[in-house]
């Protein structure tokens, strides 16, 4: 398929909005950077101005099998990248981003190791189709699929899911887990039946888990009566009480539309209508997020930078006070030697706040395993029937996906609480910087330090607040994609593997089939009680070690990011106070005529900075959509 293919009966993407002004902001600040030497800040402000450019969104698509998905996917990217095939196709979770080159990344297990291979896009369909992989037994935990499309450029990310077997199997479980670190969800279901009833659970219990739900009716091509099947399931959702957005698109189509160039085409096939949703519902308010994320940092930048250009100015307007600045900045040094070195106090709190998360967490997380045992051993006691060993086992699967999320929002949340606490404890540090520096902001940067003392008081009680009201925080995180990834070691790879597709063990459905509680059968079913309840006891332990090796690698991450990134701001703080005595310090040996050409190039980057300011503190970033 052509490039040029794609294009002609691709939509333009949703909502391309004009050059934002934040953006222009950002580079000019950079530019500002680089004439005074600071690479080092350089660095935070291109990050932000990528930011902008590429927010981080993730859609995750699931549905039950044969419905559609990887097909809906492939229509989405306007390409055949995801597998397809007649047969359950998809085994693997997939996740597809944006890259100049198609390119793919296959991470497996060999043994007790984790591998990443590469290997031709063309050959995917070997890894991570049903009938190239056949029961998963290449031991696939995901697949990384990059490709060029324009959709994905504006930085979004698909992750397509293999088929849920009924929406309550381990697939399920590792979705509905995933779902609090998504930006959206696309629940799939062909037009040839209504919607059924864990379809509908499902997408309620999503609704409770993600910002964006969209319901996507697929082969609506096959079926000449899908639009009577598409009221059915609108009347359906209704009475669940869901208001959500319904599109009912045709793969087919769409795939014939790009291969003909034939835009009529394309508009039968109504995917520009669900493209428009996914723009306007997932990536707009991610692109919104970006901005408020990059402002801040803008407005940190602009402010530490315009503090020692200030301090400067004031120099040469009055010389004689260069001996007692420099005496400050040199105190102020000290104290930032001090606190860039292991006895700090804030060091020590990071240390101590991240003991009390780890041992918090993994307290936790041990009561919701051994609830979930106890339980389950109430339940095994009454266990009578194949069909209640399979409702008991998808319900394990459910409740320990559960405990999982609540562990990776746990250890997120503790990670903003430490870093508002070091933030806040930073603040209170007396540098000796002057009187005077305006503004005020809830921001949380060590690059405050150079302003007021006098910070809005309440500022560090909303932002703490804020923590804990649901967990917006976690959209589009990486650690999202990591738990996501892990989750996907759960699933089914081979007769061992911890979740199957519907019972724990492949054919354990079948050890209470057909066995009544007659007298003469009692010890029997005994028996099989406690091999079910080994079975149980044995997946808790699995998932134990699996999580905990998890959660202890998360913690240590933790801490790593949180005094790298500290230790980066105060080197940037401690930086900006040697170069400004030093500036100072030359320009007390210029004459009078370079120190007044200094002073005017000084006025002119504070005013650029004034505007840059103005910018960034205008609502979603300098208007951002």
């Amino acid at each position: 398929m052509t490039t040029q293919a794609t294009q002609a009966a691709q939509p333009a993407p949703p909502a391309q909005a004009a050059p934002n002004p934040l953006e222009g902001a950002a580079v000019e600040l950079a530019r500002m950077l680089n004439t005074l030497g600071r690479a080092d800040l350089v660095e935070r402000v291109t990050a932000a101005s990528a930011r902008l450019r590429r927010p981080n969104a993730i859609i995750c698509v699931v549905g039950e099998f044969k419905q559609g998905k990887s097909s809906l996917v492939n229509g989405l990217l306007g390409a055949n990248v995801c597998p397809v095939d007649d047969d359950l196709a998809t085994s693997a979770i997939t996740l597809v981003r944006f890259g100049e080159q198609a390119s793919a990344t296959v991470r497996r297990k060999e043994g007790d190791h984790q591998v990443a291979e590469q290997v031709p896009v063309n050959e995917l369909s070997m890894w991570c189709s049903e009938r190239g992989n056949p029961g998963n037994h290449r031991g696939v935990q995901r697949v990384e699929l990059a490709v060029p499309s324009a959709m994905l450029k504006q930085g979004l990310m698909i992750v397509d899911t293999p088929g849920m077997g009924g929406l309550g199997a381990g697939h399920a479980a590792a979705t509905m887990a995933f779902l609090p670190f998504a930006d959206g969800l696309v629940l799939v279901s062909d037009a040839s039946a209504e919607l059924s009833a864990p379809e509908i659970d499902t997408m309620r219990r999503a609704t409770e888990l993600c910002p964006t739900v969209l319901f996507v009716q697929t082969k609506i091509d096959l079926y000449a009566a899908w639009p009577r099947i598409f009221e059915l399931n609108r009347a359906h959702l209704a009475r669940a009480g869901l208001d959500v957005p319904m599109v009912a698109v045709s793969s087919q189509l769409r795939h014939e539309a790009i291969a003909r160039k034939d835009r009529a085409l394309n508009e039968r096939s109504r995917f520009p209508e669900l493209i428009t949703a996914v723009g306007d519902r997932v990536v707009t308010p991610a692109k919104q997020q970006a901005a408020v994320r990059s402002a801040g940092d803008v407005q940190s930048i602009a402010s530490l930078v315009r503090a020692g250009l200030t301090q400067e100015a004031e120099l040469l307007a009055d010389p004689k006070r260069l001996e007692a600045v420099l005496a400050e900045f040199a105190a102020a040094k000290e104290q930032l030697d001090h606190l860039r070195g292991p006895g700090a106090r804030w060091a020590t709190v990071l240390s101590d706040r991240v003991g009390d998360l780890s041992s918090r967490v993994m307290h936790d997380f041990r009561g919701a395993m051994r609830d979930s045992l106890r339980e389950m051993d109430d339940r095994i006691e009454v266990l009578k029937t194949g069909s209640e060993w399979d409702d008991l086992v998808r319900d394990l699967q459910t409740k320990v996906a559960e405990a999982v999320t609540l562990v990776f929002a746990a250890l997120e949340h503790g990670r903003l609480e430490a870093r508002a606490e070091i933030a806040d404890l930073l603040r209170d540090e007396q540098l000796g910087t002057p009187e005077g520096r305006g503004g005020q902001g809830e921001h949380l940067d060590v690059g405050d330090l150079w302003r007021d003392k006098a910070l809005d008081p309440e500022a560090g009680k909303r932002a703490k607040t804020g923590l804990m009201k649901g967990l917006t925080g976690l959209r589009g995180a990486q650690g999202g994609m990591m738990m996501f990834g892990m989750m996907g070691s759960f699933l089914p790879t081979t007769a061992a593997t911890l979740l199957a597709s519907n019972p724990v063990l492949l054919g354990a459905g079948a050890v209470f089939g057909g066995v009544q509680l007659l007298e003469e059968r009692k010890r029997k079913v005994q028996t099989k009680r406690q091999a079910a309840r080994q079975q149980v006891r044995q997946f808790i332990d699995d998932v134990q070690f699996e999580v905990g090796e998890e959660i202890t690698g998360t913690i240590r991450e933790v801490q790593r990011s949180l005094r790298d990134e500290f230790s980066a701001r105060l080197a940037e703080l401690q930086r900006t106070y040697t170069e400004t005595a030093q500036r100072s310090q030359e320009s007390a040996k210029q004459t009078q005529q370079q120190q007044q050409e200094r002073a005017s190039a000084i006025k002119a980057q504070l005013e650029t900075l004034t505007k840059i300011d103005k910018i960034a503190a205008q609502p979603a970033g300098g208007g951002a959509s």
